[in-house]
């Protein structure tokens, strides 16, 4: 980033090329992006000094950006923004993965059948995709901070709901209302990081924000496992109330806010028919088939199985998704070079056959492994994919791009429990992982398909953003 050459003003003889100074005005125009008209974003700071009549000197500041392109910052201004967001995801994560081991507790407190442990699960779905679309939108259009502040806030009022549900149906309500909560958190926090995030760098960035994202949410079944085994189940809410409230005072406190100015509103069907987005999306829906059958009803293995404990459940469940988050950011990096579809090919591949592999290894020790297998698969393919949805968002709009990316992945949430819930009635746990493995790696045609389709009707990216080819 550097000044703007200074600015002729009739006003001030002075031939400063920092500032202009009057007896009441200051103004500071710093300009970054360097030639790449791209890139060009101003910078203008401006101070008024203001007397009364008293004599008492009043001071206001305002902060004025004028871009022609969404604003790319550059790693001195975007790394502030980021690590707040990396604190208030991982946190707010943490409390979220607190919940998952203790699903089936629920359903069997309640007395009601297996069936609902899946919608449970589908619930939370549901609410993600009916509202993400809109607040994806939204963000755009009216600024990001207080979506991302008002889901944490209320992430913190459904955590103490959960001490009190008087029925499997109330119950339900707290995961629809808790999904509508991590729609303004996660795809806003991802687009984000897509607004302050250089160009080039989009894998690394989303990478970075995907292991605090996916470290809170694996961190999360451990502690709640661990609580409720040595306590009881409203510590175990309380806790993940005080996870949500600390990242929530955190960014009404330090966290700035993020509204890119695009030549064109943007919309979410441009995103949904966009050939390089199309591929992504449908990537995105079929690999939650497999992560659902794994987060869902490994819990109902473990029960099937003598020793698998409640804490044991959340080590296997952390297993996974720690693996995943700790990948997120290498593999990112190598998203910002390496072919992606090739990664979402390779990713997916592991993560299906370690899913059918389920059905013979019933061992912890044979589980863990297969849980680390599937976490490094789905952060190879993920880490692939968000990179794209980066690098599209910038004309199509982050919050749009992502939000479209978020509720496909909510539909894949929603739609897989259900149906696995009656498979698993029917015909027990092996037949819900043999299905999911294999219609994940039936889905690998239909997608090379979409990508060979997208090179034709789209020109390539820029040198170093390549998108799925």
């Amino acid at each position: 980033m550097r000044k703007k050459d200074w600015i002729p003003s009739n006003d001030s003889p002075e031939k400063s090329p920092l500032s202009i100074h009057q007896k009441k005005l200051k103004v500071n125009i710093i300009r970054s992006g360097g030639d790449d008209p791209d890139l060009l974003q101003y910078h203008c700071f401006v101070r008024w000094i203001i007397f009364d009549k008293c004599g008492m000197k009043l001071k206001t500041k305002s902060i004025i950006t004028i871009s022609s392109n969404p604003p790319i910052m550059t790693k001195h201004f975007s790394h502030g923004p980021l690590y707040i967001l990396l604190i208030s995801v991982f946190l707010g994560m943490l409390g979220l993965g607190i919940v998952l081991p203790l699903l089936p507790i629920f359903v069997q407190d309640f007395q009601a059948d297996v069936f609902w442990v899946g919608a449970l699960f589908a619930g939370y779905g549901l609410s993600r995709i009916l509202f993400t679309p809109s607040i994806g939108s939204l963000s755009d259009r009216y600024g990001k901070k207080w979506f991302i502040t008002g889901g944490l806030g209320l992430y913190t009022l459904v955590s103490l709901w959960y001490i009190f549900p008087g029925s499997i149906y109330e119950l339900f309500a707290i995961r629809f209302i808790h999904g509508i909560a991590s729609a303004m958190i996660s795809s806003v926090s991802m687009s984000y990081v897509g607004d302050i995030t250089p160009k080039g760098k989009e894998g690394a960035y989303q990478g970075t924000f995907s292991n605090a994202f996916y470290l809170g949410l694996g961190c999360g079944p451990i502690i709640g496992g661990v609580i409720y085994s040595t306590m009881n189940m409203t510590m175990v809410f309380v806790l993940m109330a005080i996870m949500s409230f600390i990242p929530f005072l955190l960014c009404i406190r330090f966290l700035p806010e993020s509204k890119p100015q695009y030549r064109n509103p943007p919309q979410l069907w441009k995103a949904l028919i966009h050939p390089r987005m199309q591929a992504v999306l449908f990537f995105r829906f079929m690999s939650t088939i497999s992560y659902s059958a794994f987060m869902v009803f490994i819990p109902v293995l473990a029960a099937t199985q003598d020793g698998f404990s409640t804490t044991i459940v959340g080590i296997i469940i952390a297993a996974e998704v720690l693996s995943m988050a700790m990948g997120q950011q290498f593999f990112g990096k190598m998203a910002d070079r390496q072919k992606r579809s090739h990664m979402i090919i390779v990713g997916t591949v592991m993560v299906s056959f370690g899913t059918i592999a389920l059905i013979w290894v019933k061992l912890l020790p044979g589980v863990l492994v297969i849980a680390l297998l599937i976490g490094v698969g789905n952060a190879i393919a993920i880490a692939a994919a968000t990179t794209v949805v980066a690098l599209d968002g910038r004309t199509l709009g982050q919050g749009v791009a992502m939000g479209a990316f978020n509720t496909v992945m909510s539909i894949g949430i929603v739609v897989p429990p259900l149906i696995f819930g009656v498979v698993l009635t029917a015909w027990g746990i092996d037949s819900v992982f043999l299905i999911a493995g294999l219609v994940s790696l039936l889905a690998l045609p239909p997608f090379w398909l979409l990508v060979r389709r997208s090179r034709r009707l789209l020109p390539p990216l820029p040198r170093g953003e390549r998108g799925p080819e």
